[in-house]
């Protein structure tokens, strides 16, 4: 215990930083803030024992770690260099930003990620002095979290924190003499922005500069100049990126200032000019932010009317950078990575971004790449053609600080490009058409999920027996087809980050998809994210976490990592405006700690919207929508309310599909349930004579507190309103006094009354929870999951309540029905096919609760 925080009531009130906790805590144990709730509750390691000076920390997140020193300790650059290294692997255990080593008088400010020490925006070391009371304080600190990261120790200019202003204008600008789709705008901005970037980088010079262009105004009318542009500079930009000769795609491709025929379009030289002007105003553009593309396409689709075509190429960056957060660990020199739906490509390029040296190297005027990224898209018209254009000027930007250093070798770089992104024109099928086997170490994608129209696709493939042969899984809709692909499109080992619609998880005639994933890969995780997380769709969507098996005959045993996030981090609607609460970012670093830990790490988690669910759960005839499996209770406690589906009319009938194919399957299934032939006997057996009611549970003496003085790894369940939920602790073994059992059912005196719980391992329980241990004559011929079931049934008709409480005395007389077989012996193998069923049939009721809910809940739009 940490006296510290008793006395200063530091748990309840901390001192304030802005919106930001502070704890000025120099006696207190990483340890000590772990079990009082300051920070995660997740294994430090050796670092537990330290102890750190301050801590500036929003909701378990920790901002910063402070570190004071005597001014003795803080005069040369090698004391305050071992100031910055005693912190350093404290604070990356934290998952800190910023390191503040500080006298009082002298401040040294670090980014966790790189070790050095952070400079201002003209490039300065920071110097501001720490003061916990500085009403700026807030305002620096922002700045810096905003600004640093694994490539840069820099505060970002102030003109390149949000470049996306100028694209608004130049939008509207665009917009107005043309009337062109804001998706039209942005392949225009875009390129424009190239033309004026590459000459900010010196890779256009002379009279292929923007500036010499611009600088013709003088002597030349408007018509001229864009004449010059269409007729000398674009074809100069494509001939220094050479386009694919198979897609016959490059970085550039607007189309309302230069027409198809790569002829200027005469009457819009005006606004070109002042298009021109705004760039030339806005200065260089040489020392990119590279979160403006993402920004830029956000930018652009708020503006965008035509909203549900945007989907095809929209991640939500936040999304994009939690799956890359989460597969980060497995991309290093020599993989081999796929988006097999890539849009403008984020996936592929956020997880290099920060590591081009290290994946990408020029030597002797080639440009080597040490990995390998193919992101694929359809390109059956020219309208889906754009998308992939976008995707490599996407890449040219990301790639701004070799090309800025190699300005030569644009050919080089238009290879890696055009290799790197490739549109699929030889069918409507697209990256769907080539039946590709165990190639890909690593999957990131956000495949498309429609059911209407996909006949069409399914058709085409009947047209190939190669095709045939290769889909076989008869899945629903293009989303199934995509995942039969990348499954087998993955190595043996190879993982997969996948975006999926619910319907993959909760569509009965989707069981045989369900079963191909069990059969072929590990599920290690299901993150389910909130509606409205993306602009396209009102579906709730999750993020897949699979390992393709080394082995199909390997049977998992490691549970499965779930999360219910209600939030992450901006708000749900055409706006995105940021938000305090990110449950998402929570999500992905707990995964973090469970990758590395699986069988051990639900001891140790304390989120109630973290479930580790054992891959017994996942069956194919089951759904597996994880939110699902928080109770009322639990989602009360979260502040979670259910959110309605909102649909447009159009789409209503789909959904009444989907919903009446759904029922009809579980009808078919129920009717296999109940032509059963076996109609067995039954003899009844009072719970007294099943079970040996003389072993009692805990006294009142074995309470919270007690638990805590005494930490082990043994859990203890309680009477709570969450029975899955370890909330009591975990207790040591073997301590003198306390009652232990193993494999056992257990039952509820309060709390969840009227439910039975089978606990396997050995654990403890509270003083209100009775153990229900086997008479030793019965424990070979009786089936504790048949006799969990049985013994609700017979308690639901006893009303049992907090008026009626459970106890022993009133349940030992209740008599359970147990099948015997011919000869009157009670028969094993038909219990546990009865406990199938009851699980069965208590999922069925499940199922066609949600699948009516769906309609009754749907919110119906007909603008």
């Amino acid at each position: 215990m940490s006296e510290e925080l008793l006395q200063r009531d530091l748990q309840k009130n901390p001192e304030k930083i802005g919106k930001w906790d502070f704890y000025n805590i120099g006696a207190t144990s990483i340890k000590n803030l772990k079990e009082y709730g300051i920070i995660r509750n997740v294994d430090y390691g050796s670092e537990e024992k330290k102890k750190v000076d301050a801590l500036i920390v929003q909701k378990k997140n920790v901002i910063a770690v402070i570190e004071y020193k005597k001014p003795s300790e803080f005069k040369t650059e090698i004391q305050k260099q071992k100031a910055i290294e005693q912190e350093l692997e404290v604070a990356r255990k934290l998952d800190a930003h910023i390191i503040i080593a500080t006298d009082t008088k002298d401040t040294i400010w670090v980014n966790v990620l790189t070790g050095n020490k952070i400079k201002d925006e003209k490039g300065n070391f920071i110097k501001e002095h720490f003061d916990p009371k500085d009403e700026k304080l807030p305002e620096l600190i922002e700045k810096i979290k905003y600004s640093i990261n694994e490539l840069s120790d820099q505060i970002k200019p102030k003109e390149l924190v949000n470049p996306t202003d100028l694209a608004k204008q130049i939008w509207q600008d665009i917009w107005s003499v043309s009337g062109a789709t804001p998706e039209n705008c942005l392949y225009t901005f875009v390129e424009l922005f190239i033309f004026k970037y590459l000459s900010d980088l010196g890779v256009l010079q002379g009279i292929f500069n923007f500036n010499t262009l611009y600088s013709s105004y003088d002597g030349n009318t408007e018509d001229e100049v864009l004449e010059t542009y269409a007729t000398t500079i674009r074809p100069k930009i494509k001939t220094l990126f050479p386009e694919n000769p198979i897609d016959k795609t490059t970085i550039i491709n607007g189309t309302i200032f230069v027409s198809k025929d790569q002829k200027a379009v005469q009457g819009y030289s005006t606004v070109f000019k002042k298009v021109l002007k705004k760039f030339k105003d806005y200065g260089k553009l040489e020392h990119i932010d590279y979160d403006f593309k993402s920004q830029l396409f956000e930018s652009f689709l708020k503006e965008s009317i035509s909203k549900k075509n945007w989907g095809q190429f929209f991640t939500p960056i936040k999304v994009v950078r939690a799956v890359v957060e989460m597969a980060k660990d497995d991309i290093k020199v020599g993989t081999k990575i796929c988006d097999p739906a890539c849009g403008v490509g984020k996936f592929l390029l956020e997880p290099i971004i920060t590591k081009l040296d290290q994946f990408y190297e020029v030597k002797k005027g080639k440009l080597i790449p040490k990995i390998t990224i193919h992101g694929y898209d359809k390109g059956f018209d020219k309208d889906e053609q754009k998308t992939i254009i976008l995707a490599k000027a996407n890449m040219l930007i990301y790639f701004s600080d070799l090309l800025k250093d190699n300005p030569t070798i644009t050919t080089e770089f238009a290879k890696l490009f055009n290799e790197s992104f490739i549109l699929k024109t030889n069918s409507i099928l697209g990256t769907l058409s080539e039946p590709v086997e165990n190639e890909y170490d690593l999957i990131v994608t956000n495949p498309p999920y429609v059911t209407s129209g996909s006949s069409n696709l399914k058709d085409e493939i009947k047209k190939d027996g190669d095709l045939v042969n290769y889909y076989k899984i008869n899945a629903i809709g293009v989303e199934g087809l995509f995942m039969e692909w990348i499954v087998k499109a993955l190595k043996p080992n190879g993982k997969a980050f996948i975006i999926v619609p619910d319907g993959i998880f909760n569509r009965q005639n989707d069981k045989n998809l369900r079963q191909f994933l069990l059969d072929e890969c590990l599920i290690d995780g299901i993150i389910s994210l909130p509606i409205k997380t993306f602009f396209t769709t009102p579906k709730r969507t999750y993020i897949l976490c699979l390992t393709k098996k080394a082995d199909k005959k390997q049977i998992q045993t490691d549970p499965v990592f779930t999360y219910f996030v209600s939030e992450m981090g901006e708000s749900r609607d055409v706006y995105r405006f940021d938000i305090d609460q990110d449950d998402l970012n929570e999500a992905i670093t707990l995964y973090s700690f469970f990758k590395g830990n699986k069988q051990s790490f639900s001891k140790i988690n304390t989120d109630i919207r973290c479930k580790i669910q054992p891959i017994e759960l996942f069956k194919p005839e089951n759904h597996w929508c994880v939110e699902r499996w928080w109770s009322t209770e639990e989602k009360e406690v979260l502040g979670i309310k259910d959110e309605n589906l909102k649909l447009k009319i159009d789409e209503f009938p789909t959904l009444l599909d989907e919903v009446s194919n759904s029922i009809i399957s579980i009808k078919a299934e129920v009717e296999e349930l109940a032509n059963d032939a076996n109609k067995p006997k039954f003899i009844k057996l009072a719970i007294k004579d099943i079970f040996d009611l003389k072993i009692k549970t805990n006294n009142s003496k074995f309470t919270k507190t007690y638990i805590d003085k005494n930490k082990g790894t043994i859990p203890v369940y309680s009477a709570s309103k969450f029975p899955e939920n370890v909330d009591y602790g975990y207790v040591k073994d073997k301590l003198e006094g306390v009652k232990y059992f193993e494999d056992c059912l257990t039952w509820n005196i309060d709390g969840s009354i009227g439910k039975v719980y089978l606990r396997q391992g050995r654990f403890s329980l509270s003083e209100k929870v009775i153990p229900l241990i086997l008479q030793k004559k019965y424990k070979d011929n009786l089936d504790l999951l048949f006799l969990k079931y049985a013994i609700e049934m017979e308690f639901s008709k006893h009303y049992f309540g907090f008026d009626n409480k459970a106890g022993k005395g009133k349940i030992q007389e209740i008599e359970i029905s147990i099948p015997t077989d011919k000869k009157g012996k009670f028969d094993l193998t038909l219990q546990k096919q009865l406990a199938e069923k009851f699980k069965r049939i208590e999922d069925i009721k499940k199922s066609i609760s949600d699948e009516l809910e769906k309609i009754s809940s749907t919110e119906i739009d007909f603008e």
